[in-house]
């Protein structure tokens, strides 16, 4: 069972700092964590979920890679089979359909009641009547978080190449790439790139306006522009003003929305949501990401031991010497 936490959150981030270090608090681990209902009839999540009002997840399958017994893609999150993790935290009530069977892929930590007509068969593992997030907290600090994300300037220049290619001409300031845009240019953009960032790099995307509708966003290369090298986990598109936000398509990346409501109508999202309220479709595919702002780690080569040489000790060697000289005079008298 989740024991209870309030979200802290860690920001440091400046022109001198050698690191940028988010704390979510409760929403760490989650692939989707959103404050108010949930609403999304079918497809999957790989991830666990943690809502802090009403959920209707119909058929919808929670936290697909925490099912001991398969094997899908990503990282394998359950050990043994019977074994179940909490995948599911629903404060309000939770509605499934009448014949789901099994589609909470872990255990259930529920706030309210399971409606009526819903499968008490739904979760695979146990189902705990409790409230361990206090999303209003966690809320009220994730704004916080957002708006001081938005004051930042750009890290160097953002062109916005023939109206659908976003490009990104300066390198990280302490690993740390800023870059302002607005809703318009990233419903338009197809294309981002930024040929001066690394795998090791963090790139802010901060969007500006209320209401906003976007859609696949490539990372590849084009022109001379290499593909951007950077996973899912190092980047992040905070929506500091956003009301509401309509997506489909295709993107990696984790999404700030403190205060929107996200309407995922098809597609795949790699990366973490975190919103005030999520309605999505059945063709909606929230898929498994390496970690919010989690740096690579280098794993150290494994000295190599040096061979062990055993050095004689003073009397061998002279034992040894006056063994070969004996031989050697035995071997002259015979001749």
């Amino acid at each position: 069972m989740l024991k209870q936490v309030s979200a802290v959150l860690a920001l440091v981030i400046s022109s001198q700092a050698s690191a940028l270090s988010i704390d979510l608090g409760p929403a760490t681990g989650y692939n989707l964590f959103i404050k108010e209902n949930f609403t999304q009839p079918g497809a999957d999540s790989q991830g666990k979920i943690a809502i802090g009002g009403n959920a209707n997840i119909g058929q919808y399958d929670v936290g697909v890679n925490y099912e001991p017994g398969t094997h899908r893609d990503g990282i394998q999150f359950w050990t043994d089979p019977k074994k179940y993790s909490d995948v599911l935290v629903v404060g309000g009530d939770l509605t499934t359909t009448q014949w789901a069977w099994g589609n909470v892929k872990g255990n259930l930590i529920l706030g309210g009641e399971l409606t009526a007509g819903s499968s008490k068969n739904a979760v695979l593992g146990t189902t705990t009547k409790a409230k361990p997030i206090d999303f209003t907290s966690a809320f009220e600090q994730f704004t916080e978080l957002s708006k001081t994300l938005a004051g930042e300037a750009n890290t160097g220049g953002v062109e916005f190449k023939y109206n659908n290619w976003l490009m990104l001409n300066g390198t990280a300031d302490s690993d740390i790439y800023i870059a302002n845009i607005t809703g318009q240019m990233l419903g338009a953009a197809t294309d981002l790139t930024a040929k001066g960032l690394d795998k090791n790099d963090t790139l802010i995307i901060n969007v500006s306006g209320k209401n906003i509708n976007f859609d696949s966003l490539n990372y590849g290369a084009r022109e001379n522009y290499s593909a951007l090298d950077l996973s899912a986990s190092h980047i992040l598109y905070n929506f500091f003003e956003a009301e509401n936000i309509t997506f489909s398509g295709g993107i990696k990346g984790n999404i700030l929305a403190p205060n929107a409501n996200f309407t995922f109508l098809q597609g795949d999202l790699s990366g973490q949501v975190i919103a005030k309220s999520w309605t999505a479709g059945w063709g909606a595919q929230a898929n498994l990401w390496d970690g919010f702002f989690v740096p690579p780690v280098d794993i150290p080569p494994t000295p190599t031991t040096p061979p062990v040489v055993t050095v004689p000790e003073p009397t061998s060697i002279i034992l040894l010497l006056v063994g070969l000289l004996a031989l050697v005079m035995v071997r002259r008298l015979r001749a």
